[in-house]
């Protein structure tokens, strides 16, 4: 055999053997992703809220709203969001007024299916321009259902709190 011949030959087997290891990789599939053992508080997310307040704190109040928000990672245990929390306001005369905040939040996990947060943002609370800061703990209940509880101080722009309100809340993720 010519060394011409043996060369062409040689190729050809290294090109065969390189493309069944090829071939190889097509059917094993890709490597697997990192999954977190987080629950996967990320997203866009909506649900539903009951509640007290005082507003001010002589005026006693029951709340039934919505929530809209969405969360982002800063870290692998650090999330921040923003939210929109519109209720229906109540006490025993019947309906008052409406309520709405936009809030920020900043939170971290402290169990694998537990947030704790902080909150604060401002909006309209009992007809007046307001401010509002509080506190929250969510707990993951599904893969994409989650419950919590939140306190709220709030206060009209300019002036210290006057009121407060105590919320649940049922929500919905979609990420």
């Amino acid at each position: 055999m010519t060394l011409s011949r043996t060369l062409m030959i040689g190729a050809a087997l290294a090109l065969m053997t390189s493309s069944a290891g090829a071939a190889d990789l097509l059917t094993q599939g890709a490597d697997p992703i990192y999954q977190s053992s987080l629950f996967n508080f990320e997203g866009f997310y909506v649900g539903g809220s009951l509640g007290f307040g005082s507003l001010p704190v002589s005026n006693r109040v029951g709340t039934v709203g919505v929530v809209v928000g969405t969360n982002f990672a800063l870290t692998e245990g650090i999330l921040a969001g923003v939210e929109f929390q519109g209720d229906a306001v109540w006490n025993n005369s019947g309906f008052t007024g409406l309520d709405g905040l936009f809030l920020g939040k900043l939170g971290g996990y402290i169990t694998d299916e537990t947030l704790i947060y902080g909150t604060g943002g401002l909006g309209w609370v009992d007809d007046e321009s307001s401010y509002a800061l509080g506190l929250g703990i969510e707990q993951a209940l599904t893969d994409s259902i989650s419950v919590r509880g939140e306190g709220m101080a709030t206060g009209g722009l300019g002036g210290g709190f006057d009121g407060g309100q105590l919320k649940a809340s049922v929500l919905w993720h979609m990420n």
